[in-house]
């Protein structure tokens, strides 16, 4: 069964980036250039991960997971940070609010998949 990934980003460069080596890997790619975007996508689509990014326009990346998390029907939905947002700090946040990864750009196609198909693994392991 193929996933479901979201990408939410500003950049045009992060999503053609994300979505070439995605789907290079058998993943079914949407994209979203705000959260606004993002949040509708996630109510319309069956989406099995969100890659998020923290600077984004209006509604930023920690706005846009508190507002996952604080909705019943898209709480489930794991959210992986993908941000140029590196420190420990940022980091630790991330985590804290219910990030089940948080990849710091840059990052290699190769990390990427690994990264990706670790959670899925993860999560199939786990049954979550």
């Amino acid at each position: 069964m193929n996933k479901n990934i979201l990408v939410v980003d500003d950049e045009d460069d992060i999503l053609d980036f994300v979505e070439r080596v995605l789907k290079d890997a058998g993943y079914i790619v949407f994209k979203a250039k705000d959260a606004k975007e993002g949040l509708a996508i996630l109510r319309s689509e069956k989406i099995d991960l969100l890659l998020l990014d923290i600077m984004l326009p209006e509604i930023d990346g920690w706005q846009m997971m508190q507002m996952i998390k604080s909705d019943e029907e898209l709480k489930k939905v794991p959210v992986a940070m993908l941000t140029a947002r590196v420190d420990a700090y940022d980091k630790i946040i991330g985590l804290k609010e219910g990030a089940v990864d948080y990849i710091c750009k840059p990052f290699t196609a190769d990390e990427l998949c690994k990264r990706v198909n670790d959670i899925f693994y993860y999560m199939e392991k786990n049954n979550l």
